[in-house]
């Protein structure tokens, strides 16, 4: 029976990527029985597990980042990135041994990683490559917001010292701003408008002449009222009353610079350049499929929504609850996601000079964890039979994830083996827990002898030996 969704895509045969789901079933199975005795024995059950649902994210936007359609791809970036970058921050803040809850963390993560077939070679270089480039997407939208507040902020100073100047004179020059602004705007939207795409295959070419025109009469306007506009600025160091002189200029000047006609044109403006964007981005979603295409656009707008939410959801709350000026959270935000970039970068190195099993990834991931959790758990001193049973745990999911990886190589997906992976399963579980008894009576027997302290881990590395030899025998 299945304890998570397939978010590989296996063949019939010879699949090595992922091992039987029942075998896999009881490798998961020991590492979240062991997350949770740890947490029992520290007081919190779910102080580790609960890391589990944040691995999961993150592994199957790796598993997402692989498919072929763009919305699949979007949510693959908009779960990788922040759920491996909200597992590094938990693991790092979560008070206790440093070892222990990334030991456990980087277990669950492998498990979850075997169930989508997410730490081979294709798809940590995959996930690498994105992530860096919706990440840098990421920080083209928050300079372009930043811009963008900055160039809103300017344009509503001049607008408002346009319509409550009282010298006729500098209103006029503001105007002549506003004007060259929204004339400029037009002309940059004629661009991305399809104009001439949405007219009759037969006057297009009337219309492309018309456009062109239009364009340069457009550009030349926009260019021409802003120089005047800019040496206007002369008669506003001078004591010349200008405007004032010239009968009922004052008149016209105050209609023009009022609030019923500024606004208008500045909707006007707002309005084209908005088209222009929507006309742009439905153009290059609604083109034929084109993988380089397709990424590069998934990768911009999990960019966009990246700043969306650290502005609106995370910055606010975040910093607030740790007490920290909003700008030193997102600095900190920011930078977190290198870290994400270098394990990743380090794992796919570790995958490529053979130090990390390819097509095991997810299983060697999770045992691997195991030990360290076991490590940190005996520097804690946590009770001696934990430590055997998490070291004893990790070469069982080892040992149930190659031999379901086996099968998956011989037979593939489709065939029936339930009965044969269980019987593996619970043998190895069986001598796990057997190996555990009779290391927890050893180290019982020997500290009682009054021979001194004894670490757990020294019997913990001697019931290693014995229950490989056991497994592999």
């Amino acid at each position: 029976m299945p304890f998570g969704p397939r978010l590989d895509r296996p063949s019939a045969v010879g699949d090595e990527g992922r091992p039987r789901e029942t075998s896999l079933a009881v490798a998961a199975a020991t590492v979240v029985a062991l997350a949770l005795a740890t947490g029992f024995v520290l007081g919190q059950p779910t102080f580790l597990t609960g890391l589990g649902f944040v691995a999961g994210l993150a592994t199957a936007g790796v598993a997402l980042l692989d498919r072929d359609t763009l919305g699949e791809t979007v949510v693959g970036h908009l779960l990788f990135l922040p759920g491996a970058t909200l597992l590094g921050v938990l693991v790092a803040l979560t008070p206790g041994n440093l070892y222990l809850v990334g030991g456990h963390a980087l277990a669950l993560l492998g498990t979850a990683a075997a169930w989508a077939d997410a730490a081979d070679d294709d798809a940590l270089a995959g996930a690498l490559s994105q992530g860096i480039r919706s990440y840098a997407f990421g920080l083209v939208w928050l300079f372009g917001a930043v811009v963008a507040i900055a160039a809103g902020y300017l344009a509503w100073r001049l607008v408002d010292s346009t319509v409550a100047a009282e010298d006729p004179t500098v209103a006029a020059v503001g105007f002549l701003f506003v004007l060259g602004a929204v004339l400029g705007a037009v002309r940059l939207s004629l661009e991305g408008i399809p104009v001439v795409q949405l007219t009759p295959r037969g006057r297009r070419d009337a219309v492309r002449a018309r456009l062109g025109r239009t364009r340069r009469v457009l550009a030349v306007a926009a260019a021409a009222t802003v120089g005047v506009g800019l040496l206007s600025l002369v008669f506003t160091a001078t004591d010349s009353p200008a405007l004032a002189l010239v009968p009922g200029a004052t008149a016209v000047v105050a209609a023009l610079t009022s609030a019923f006609v500024v606004g208008p044109l500045l909707v006007a403006g707002a309005l084209a350049i908005l088209a222009a964007g929507v006309a742009v981005a439905a153009r290059q979603i609604t083109q034929r499929y084109d993988e380089r295409r397709t990424e590069t656009v998934a990768a911009a707008v999990a960019g966009g929504g990246y700043l969306v939410v650290l502005l609106f959801g995370v910055v606010p709350e975040a910093a607030g609850l740790l007490a920290l000026s909003p700008f030193v959270f997102l600095a900190g935000v920011l930078l977190a996601p290198l870290a994400v970039f270098l394990a990743v970068g380090l794992a796919l190195v570790a995958v490529r000079i053979d130090l990390f099993p390819e097509r095991a990834g997810g299983p060697a991931l999770a045992a691997a964890g195991l030990v360290v959790a076991a490590v940190g758990a005996d520097s804690m001193g946590l009770p001696a039979p934990l430590v055997f049973a998490t070291v004893a745990g990790a070469l069982v999911v080892w040992d149930a994830g190659s031999f379901g990886l086996g099968l998956t190589a011989e037979l593939g997906h489709r065939p029936e083996t339930r009965r044969l992976e269980l019987y593996h399963g619970v043998f190895a579980v069986g001598i796990g827990a057997a190996a555990v008894l009779g290391a927890t009576a050893l180290y019982a027997v020997r500290t009682s002898a009054g021979g001194g302290h004894t670490l757990a881990m020294t019997a913990a590395v001697v019931g290693t030996l014995l229950l490989g030899a056991l497994l592999r025998g």
